[in-house]
């Protein structure tokens, strides 16, 4: 099977931590016997004017590359600021069909794999209707939490779902959401991300302490991602106060920089940390490369998420993979994973309030990290690819036995 993935999102050599979990699927993908993967990941058009650092990084993408062996080509198209987004399959079609045309002659695909329902799905329903292929599309965040209540992009939303011949969420949350927006019941799936058990495993919590340069006692919380208000970092800082009163060597650990996909939080967190004198409690260590993180996860007693809105986080699968027990607020798959308390526990509500209870709470408690280390063994990426496979093969075979299914109406 020769899948043809489209993802706006995807690593390059240029920026390699954008989008690593959906290279992992694709990788584990292509691992699979008879199967062959190529990554199509559109573009933005961008002068490579230094001054502009947000977008100035498009410039720089290379047009082709491999990355960890997968072909991946990123045609350029024209993205107006702010009006751009509502049009964002139209613009992306009109400038990147000739180079599918010669991906296409080179490479046949069967199916396409569209990753988040908007802009990809519903640009990969226009392209299939040219190649006459069917679309599995995934939904993992905001294209399906956020993106269907706006003008113009809820309709294109809408009408993606109603014709795609497999929809994955990788949360329950977010697969509900798809069907509440057209996708077919008996062709939606959960699928959670995977995770990585040979590069996330425990380690001595001392050994990794002293590598970091951290206290070698007392209790150590770590929250790891972008600095945006949406990761919830500053409420984890209003927490400590409290949790102090209970744990007085207790330690913060921020793990993460300036926000990238939106205004960046990291003054606010500041003054947090400066307004409750919190400098010998918490610590700012910027961003780490991804290979690093299976130190700080094993250092922490605890792993703590204040999210307002989540797909399937894989920095919680790397914590729990490590045997680390967690915490996080009940949003996209964070219940999915703490549903079983050995691993963690819930927070009722998004306040510093909330959660300073819960990590005093679960600080008090006694963890079996082999336990927690051991459920999620069976949740690799390989195992995950399997299952995705089989709606990939699923889709193929129904487009086959009815290849009109999917033009029975024409892309808006």
């Amino acid at each position: 099977m020769n899948i043809l993935a489209i993802s706006a999102t995807f690593p390059s050599s240029t920026d390699p931590s954008r989008g690593v979990f959906v290279k992992e699927r694709l990788k584990a993908l292509a691992l699979l016997d008879d199967v062959q993967v190529r990554v199509l990941a559109p573009t933005p058009w961008f002068p490579p004017l230094k001054r502009f650092s947000k977008w100035y990084r498009w410039s720089q993408f290379p047009y082709e590359e491999q990355i960890e062996g997968l072909p991946v080509y990123r045609p350029r198209y024209f993205l107006p600021p702010k009006v751009g987004g509502y049009v964002h399959p139209q613009l992306m079609h009109a400038a990147i069909v000739s180079a599918v045309d010669r991906i296409y002659r080179e490479f046949r695909f069967d199916v396409l794999d569209a990753h988040y329902v908007y802009p990809a799905g519903a640009l990969a329903v226009r392209l299939a209707d040219r190649f006459n292929v069917p679309v599995v599309m995934t939904g993992r965040g905001e294209d399906m939490m956020r993106f269907p209540e706006l003008p113009l992009v809820g309709n294109q939303i809408r009408r993606a779902l109603k014709r795609a011949q497999g929809a994955i969420g990788v949360s329950q949350e977010i697969a509900t959401r798809m069907l509440e927006h057209g996708a077919s019941p008996d062709r939606t799936h959960v699928i959670a991300n995977g995770v990585d058990t040979e590069k996330f495993y425990p380690k001595p919590q001392q050994d990794c302490r002293h590598a970091l340069g951290l206290p070698l006692d007392g209790r150590i919380i770590v929250s790891v991602g972008d600095l945006l208000e949406l990761k919830g970092f500053h409420l984890l800082v209003e927490a400590m106060p409290e949790v102090l009163r209970h744990e007085p060597k207790a330690m913060l650990i921020i793990v993460g920089g300036p926000g990238r996909f939106g205004r960046d939080h990291s003054s606010e967190i500041r003054a947090a940390i400066d307004r409750h004198q919190l400098h010998a409690h918490v610590r700012m260590v910027g961003a780490r490369p991804h290979g690093e993180l299976i130190d700080w996860y094993n250092a922490a007693d605890l792993y703590a998420m204040m999210s307002s809105r989540e797909g399937s986080p894989n920095v919680l699968l790397e914590a729990l993979a490590c045997g680390t027990p967690a915490i996080g607020t009940p949003v996209g798959g964070i219940p999915d994973e703490l549903q079983d308390s050995a691993r963690g526990e819930l927070i009722p509500e998004r306040t510093s309030k909330a959660a300073a209870a819960t990590i005093v709470r679960a600080l008090a408690r006694s963890w079996d990290r082999q336990q927690i280390r051991g459920a999620l063994m069976q949740r690799t990426w390989e195992a995950t690819a399997q299952r995705v496979h089989q709606v990939l093969r699923d889709a193929v075979e129904q487009h086959a036995a009815n290849p009109q299914l999917l033009n029975t109406s024409q892309a808006q």
